[in-house]
């Protein structure tokens, strides 16, 4: 079994209930729940948008390679309703780098592994730069070291917010 942290975020009106509903389903058929954070609110990083967001960190156990995660969080994003033909449609509209959406997941650690492809970085690229990202994992696995940077996301944040 492999652990694995996951980052969701939603800056829709439903984002809390949208965020349990993507929790109760990862749980179910991605990886058995291990850990899981209280919620965090932030601005829109990288885009204009009056909704905040709400992010949440949890650490699963799978037996799933790192591809087929990914494979399963992009269905539940689509199940719970992302649409990402929509968000490019946006972004080519605002050209801004990112849209709204209903539910963003990303793996921010998949074990101690460190790769990076066209359709896949772990650990979560700019992790050390992204507030939004570390709150809410420096929560849940304070002292897991992030096998590149060799710092923990506590000291991470520590570092971002001094």
């Amino acid at each position: 079994m492999t652990s694995v942290v996951l980052l969701l975020g939603s800056n829709d009106e439903r984002a809390a209930e949208i965020i349990s509903q993507a929790v109760a389903i990862i749980d179910i058929s991605v990886g058995k729940l291990v850990k899981l954070s209280q919620e965090y609110r932030s601005k829109a990083y990288g885009f204009t948008s009056e909704s905040e967001f709400i992010n949440r960190a949890m650490e699963i156990t799978t037996d799933a390679d790192a591809y087929e995660v990914l494979r399963r969080i992009n269905l539940i994003e689509a199940l719970l309703g992302r649409n990402r033909d929509k968000e490019q449609e946006v972004k080519e509209l605002t050209k801004e780098r990112y849209a709204s959406r209903p539910i963003d997941i990303d793996i921010i650690f998949y074990g101690d592994e460190t790769f990076s492809d066209s359709r896949l970085t772990i650990p979560y690229h700019f992790l050390d730069q992204r507030e939004y990202a570390l709150r809410p994992v420096a929560e849940i696995v304070p002292e897991r070291r992030h096998p590149a940077l060799e710092h923990t996301p506590l000291k991470m944040l520590e570092m971002l917010t001094l």
